[in-house]
């Protein structure tokens, strides 16, 4: 079989980072190059270069949240679209080749790489006064934390699967087989000489804590620094920090980190009015965004973006007669709503988030598409938020009710903060723990929909997530997420395959593939038949 050289390893020696300068664009660094990082101006653009990569449509410009979408029960994939994710909202990546598995991996490692690189040229750097020096390892620290999260997320297994210690890691036919997490490059050294080392993957419970060390450091690193738009800042790697330990259910550190979030960003962020939530809710830099990635008419992912992915160009005229209305034909809308998402939207008349499902003018189909993100007509997308003021609010009431002694009246007042902003009413139906606990995550689908969250809140809680209807090529699939109380072992292809590009490259994984999918000799054996 003629090997694949287009893996990892060569993707970390080529940062292909256009928009920072030439001198980045090498695959290796010149004598010259190395001269250019010792300046601010240098350093400045090779962390420039990381945000970059997190813009890309391989990953938070469309693949990672496209990912999520394809995979939960909010979203079918049009067959007649074409679209790269009709496998994935199938549960259909057979195999190691398939998929978007490839993009994903090479480009989140590339932002890993490019952060390194910045983390190891910071002590080199001449002229810049330590607070920058600060400013700029924090960000990098930040980014590369988040960067291997969402690798867990991808390719991994959430912790009460791959923890020793998680609720279900002991139980099933095979305990112990989703304890891997993901290859950890340590430093440039190994970034460069990739083939020189046994780089296996990592335990999950490794990688966690590599992830918690990353955001903790990033957080000492900004604090008491000036938040700048479009960068990573002291309340987002707080949030950030919030979203982690709720993967990792430690929900004492969770309340604490979103109890900090919220109290550095008080003063600065707050949740849009409900009465002004239609003509602000897109808007960049709006008040509830509290990092988000920014787009220029030069560097819009164009065709790529998450937009055109969604639904077809709308109108933009909050209450207008024509508002809401297809205003060209063009974006192919690839991913629709599914009824019951429709209902979920639009079953209270004063939720204002009903306003974005929006007719996707295909011929004779009344489907809807989702305009969450809009854009002008040629540029596709406003910036990309990463982390807002809701998600916050509603991980501590998740926080409030999962921590020992569960208490209602400690989550509703961030319930409420959301609630009243988009329905403009307050309080829990439930009197219950579970029953507002239901509440809460309910909520978290309307609120956080499209943004990367609703699949891996059933995967991460070891629920059962059902679709009801069959809608073009979306089988009526339920994936039931872990064991006992009525679920069974239903994990085939809930996380992607490790690629087989990388396989090919890094022996030293070759039998560390995901289970459900062909090992790298189960491959090897299938092309040489």
């Amino acid at each position: 079989m003629k090997k694949i050289r287009i893996y990892l390893a060569a993707l970390l020696l080529l940062p292909g980072l256009s928009s920072c300068g030439d001198f980045l664009d090498k695959e290796s660094y010149t004598d010259q190059d190395k001269e250019i990082l010792k300046t601010p101006e240098g350093l400045e653009a090779l962390l420039n270069g990381v945000y970059d990569i997190f813009q890309h449509a391989n990953y938070y410009g469309r693949n990672l949240m496209a990912y999520e979408a394809a995979k939960g029960n909010d979203f079918f994939v049009r067959v007649s679209s074409g679209n790269n994710f009709e496998r994935e909202n199938r549960y259909a990546e057979s195999t190691a080749s398939s998929g978007a598995a490839s993009g994903l991996w090479l480009k989140i490692y590339g932002g890993i790489r490019t952060a390194t690189d910045v983390i190891e040229a910071i002590d080199g750097v001449q002229g810049m006064g330590e607070d920058d020096l600060h400013r700029v390892e924090g960000e990098a620290r930040a980014l590369r934390g988040l960067a291997y999260f969402d690798l867990m997320r991808l390719f991994a297994y959430p912790p009460r699967f791959s923890f020793p210690d998680g609720e279900e890691y002991n139980i099933g036919a095979t305990p112990g087989a989703y304890a891997w997490g993901v290859p950890i490059l340590e430093g440039m050294d190994m970034a460069n000489n990739i083939f020189d080392y046994e780089v296996r993957r990592d335990s999950a419970v490794t990688v966690y804590g590599y992830i918690e060390g990353e955001l903790l450091e990033a957080k000492r690193l900004l604090t008491g620094t000036a938040s700048r738009q479009g960068h990573v800042n002291y309340v987002a790697v707080c949030g950030l920090l919030a979203r982690l330990y709720l993967y990792m259910e430690r929900w004492d550190d969770v309340v604490e980190q979103g109890e900090e979030a919220l109290r550095a960003a008080a003063g600065t962020y707050r949740m849009i009015p409900y009465d002004t939530y239609k003509t602000s809710y897109y808007k960049p830099f709006n008040s509830e965004n509290i990092w988000e990635l920014v787009y220029s008419l030069s560097d819009n992912n164009g065709g790529n973006s998450l937009n055109y992915l969604v639904r077809k160009p709308t109108y933009e005229n909050p209450g207008a007669e024509n508002d809401g209305q297809v205003s060209q034909a063009i974006g192919y809308a690839a991913y629709g709503l599914f009824p019951a998402t429709v209902s979920l939207l639009q079953s209270d008349p004063d939720d204002v988030r009903g306003y974005l499902v929006c007719d996707l003018g295909i011929a004779n189909k009344d489907y809807k598409g989702y305009r969450k993100y809009v854009g002008e007509t040629y540029h596709y997308v406003y910036n990309q938020p990463v982390i807002r003021l809701p998600e916050i609010y509603l991980t501590l009431a998740e926080a409030y009710l999962c921590k020992e002694g569960g208490s209602v009246a400690l989550a509703e007042p961030y319930y409420n903060y959301v609630r009243e902003a988009r329905v403009n009413t307050t309080g829990f139906e439930s009197s219950t723990v579970s029953g507002a606990l239901a509440e809460v995550l309910t909520e978290r689908r309307r609120e956080l929909m499209l943004e990367g969250h609703n699949y891996w809140d059933y995967f991460r809680r070891g629920e059962t997530m059902k679709r009801p209807e069959l809608l073009e090529n979306a089988n009526k699939i339920t994936i039931a997420f872990g064991y006992g109380s009525g679920k069974s072992q239903a994990r085939m292809q809930v996380v992607y395959p490790i690629p087989l590009s990388e396989l090919e490259a890094n022996k030293a994984i070759r039998d560390q593939q995901n289970p459900g999918y062909e090992t790298y000799d189960e491959v090897y054996q299938t092309n040489n038949e």
